[in-house]
């Protein structure tokens, strides 16, 4: 049963697609009515509705009109209720539960309601409304929202060798540690004694595995990297749709203060490597206030586009090195950061490097985290979009939509490598 089962998430179901495809075909069918045609449809429906009263009510013919509108958003609503029931189905039959069968069935919905409006345009007598949209759209987030609630996802049955295992997971790989797991770590790495190179912690996220997708020397450093934790709800979300559950969130924002305080416990130094010296005087006073044993090691921002001149590179190298610290904390944003230490981590002294993005602003006080609940109900981005509209905008409303794409085209990928089979990587 259950090998059928982890077979089952394998195989793609592509007939399971025909009912979307031909509810899809339905309501196209219907946008392509010329106004007349269209209005006498609803006409019709209205007065079947109409004769079920046996003409005992009277209407006028404000009153009709009216329901005639009724019946138009009820349509609305119906035919789009059941285009994401059809999708919602082939999701299921493709191996694919949770908020990434919700993603899939919210989203196909609103791009064939546009498709729709937009053709409307051109057919006579017809206009697109854009109100439409949004009875389209009511159905759709109703009944996903209703199915999310049913059942939730079982994990695929895995071998117990396969636990604790770096895997494969969408385009990268990732090391499915809990969050102490990942402290202690990186505490190790930071007392060790001798080493080769500096060791690495990179904690993906939608917009890390995007870049991965075209960016040779980004992918090339994840696969030396020494700790690679999972940052980033959506993550979550499509691992535990497609039955991979990782077992947490590891944050860079969270990371930061933990370390912290297991560096000041154990007697491990840092280093703030970050874009103002302003940034790194306010995270080492707010640290001195309620670390006041913390060793800290000192700071040091380099100048704008500084990894394109050799001096400059130099000039930060040395002041790394001239501290000596345990750990280096960098946040120069992605994957700048990463590709720094990547490039020089065989001539940096310092044990292991963070490169944990805004996890200095929060430390320093310049940005804001966002609430509690805000966090678990995978919204943290959002509150982060609120505070920089202008920049993240772009990132995470068009580039980071990729990701979903990118759960598709790797999914049988992910699966294997939860399941322990071997990547092409690992067999090389």
């Amino acid at each position: 049963m259950e090998q059928a089962r982890c077979k089952k998430n394998y195989k793609r179901d592509l007939f399971s697609l025909f009912p979307a495809v031909l509810m899809m075909l339905v309501i196209f069918f219907f946008a392509l009515q010329p106004g007349e045609e269209s209005l006498k449809s609803s006409e019709a429906v209205g007065m079947t509705i109409y004769s079920f009263f046996g003409q005992e009510v009277a209407l006028s013919p404000e009153q009709m009109e009216m329901l005639q509108d009724v019946i138009r958003i009820l349509a609305h609503i119906g035919e789009y209720a059941m285009l994401s029931l059809c999708v919602g189905f082939a999701c299921t039959r493709n191996g694919i539960r949770r908020q990434l069968r919700a993603v899939y069935m919210c989203g196909s919905c609103l791009a064939v309601s546009l498709m729709d409006e937009f053709m409307q345009i051109f057919v006579p007598a017809r206009y697109g409304d854009p109100l439409d949209v949004l009875a389209d759209m009511t159905g759709v987030v109703l009944f996903s929202a209703l199915i999310l609630k049913l059942r939730p996802a079982r994990p695929l049955p895995r071998e117990k060798e396969a636990e604790g295992v770096r895997r494969a997971f969408l385009n990268a790989r990732i090391d499915d540690v809990a969050f102490d797991e990942a402290v202690d770590r990186i505490m190790d790495y930071a007392g060790e004694k001798e080493q080769e190179q500096c060791r690495l912690l990179v904690t993906p996220n939608a917009d890390h595995i995007i870049k991965l997708e075209k960016d040779k020397e980004f992918a090339a450093l994840y696969e030396t990297a020494d700790l690679i934790t999972t940052d980033g709800t959506p993550l979550m979300w499509i691992a535990e749709s497609l039955g991979c559950p990782i077992r947490e969130k590891v944050t860079g924002s969270d990371l930061l203060p933990a370390v912290c305080r297991r560096a000041a416990e154990e007697g491990r130094s840092l280093f703030f490597f970050a874009t103002s010296e302003e940034l790194i005087e306010k995270a080492e006073e707010k640290l001195k206030e309620s670390l006041p044993e913390l060793k800290l090691a000192g700071g040091y921002a380099p100048p704008m586009g500084f990894e394109k001149d050799e001096k400059e590179v130099e000039r930060a190298v040395s002041a790394i090195n001239a501290a000596d610290a345990d750990i280096l904390v960098i946040g120069l944003g992605s994957p700048k950061s990463e590709k720094f230490i990547a490039r020089n981590r065989a001539r940096l002294k310092t044990r292991i490097a963070l490169p944990i993005g805004a996890a200095i602003g929060f430390v320093a006080g310049d940005m804001k985290r966002a609430p509690l609940w805000m966090r678990k109900a995978g919204l943290e981005w959002f509150f982060r979009f609120l505070q920089e509209p202008g920049r993240l905008f772009r990132r995470y409303f068009i580039e980071d939509m990729k990701i979903f794409l990118l759960a598709l085209k790797y999914r049988r990928r992910t699966i294997g490598g939860y399941l322990g089979e071997k990547t092409d990587e690992d067999r090389s």
